[in-house]
């Protein structure tokens, strides 16, 4: 099917049709800084993109980030699936999963423990059924009505501060809570600053608890249009540190007449309690999570009880 075509890595210069690709897709402008930013940029490494070429001419395209995993307080090469796409003349030739397959089979050789991210409606049974990946969860938002938010059970013993930039005592935390059990996305240094204090469209507000040369937590959010905020990472040692930073934030939120606060947390998180104290629910929308594993690396991948996971994990927040 796929006869015709040059499937390879991506190489430097491919950037240029890469972009012009995305425009032919999906009929909007991909900006150069933001692809370097994801790809070119990320600490752990290069991009992880195969393409599929006829002659000069790209015809589709399957990138994934670096994604290392935390996996029983070990770090684990992985992927964060990202843009999948095919030239609309060239659609329905099989050649989504001939490039994907092509870079799953790159990302084993090269010792990656798996691929995993957050498929759309559109693609999710596509890539279980032509990609082998498996289910892990359906991830619902939780969300609150700041007007109904239980702010009076922030405990005002705890000092909540804000920091301009990322800095080492948030990496520090996630050796603390890092269970020997679980799975979640990497939180080092230059991770963290890479993903917030470095992202080209996002800006965030980071909230932290101090506590002695450390913090207890630390919540970053973001607004979402001009009546939400977004919670997008949130990690403490306690639901009293889970509730006085959430606290802040609600507080913030009044104050600019936001009216909803979101963010995820999956059942088995040590926060969900405190989050639903604190007046979150269950709500829309929901977001499929998945992968597929290469080796024995990543025990648990598909049991969402060893999973942590915040809105920080997924590219779109």
């Amino acid at each position: 099917m796929t006869k015709g075509y040059d499937i390879r890595a991506w190489q430097p210069g491919d950037e240029q049709a890469i972009l012009d690709l995305f425009q032919a897709s999906f009929g909007r402008t991909l900006s150069r800084e933001f692809w370097d930013w994801r790809f070119l940029g990320h600490p752990a490494g290069e991009p992880l993109v195969m393409l599929a070429w006829q002659g000069d001419r790209l015809a589709a395209h399957y990138g994934a980030s670096q994604a290392p995993l935390w996996v029983e307080g070990q770090r684990v090469p992985a992927a964060l699936s990202m843009t999948t796409m095919t030239h609309p003349d060239d659609r329905g030739l099989g050649l989504v999963e001939a490039v994907g397959e092509a870079l799953y089979e790159s990302l084993a050789a090269q010792g990656y423990g798996a691929v995993w991210g957050f498929p759309n409606a559109m693609i999710n049974a596509t890539r279980r059924r032509k990609l082998a990946w498996v289910p892990v969860d359906d991830v619902v938002t939780m969300t609150v009505d700041v007007a109904r938010a239980r702010g009076a059970l922030a405990d005002s013993a705890i000092r909540v501060e804000k920091v301009d930039r990322i800095d080492e005592r948030f990496a520090a935390l996630q050796k603390v809570l890092s269970r020997a059990d679980g799975i979640e996305g990497i939180r080092d240094l230059a991770t963290l600053q890479w993903r917030v204090d470095d992202n080209p469209v996002n800006t965030y507000t980071r909230y932290i608890t101090p506590d002695g040369d450390g913090i207890g937590g630390y919540a970053i959010t973001k607004t979402f249009g001009d009546q939400a905020v977004d919670v997008v990472d949130l990690r403490a040692v306690d639901d009293a540190h889970v509730t006085a930073l959430l606290g802040a934030v609600l507080s913030d939120a009044k104050s600019a007449s936001i009216s909803q606060l979101n963010s995820w947390c999956l059942r088995m998180d040590p926060a969900r309690t405190a989050v639903e104290r604190f007046g979150f629910h269950a709500a829309a929308p929901v977001t499929y999570f998945a992968g597929r594993t290469f080796d024995g690396s990543v025990r648990g991948f598909s049991d969402a009880r060893c999973w942590r996971l915040n809105m920080l994990d997924s590219d779109l927040y």
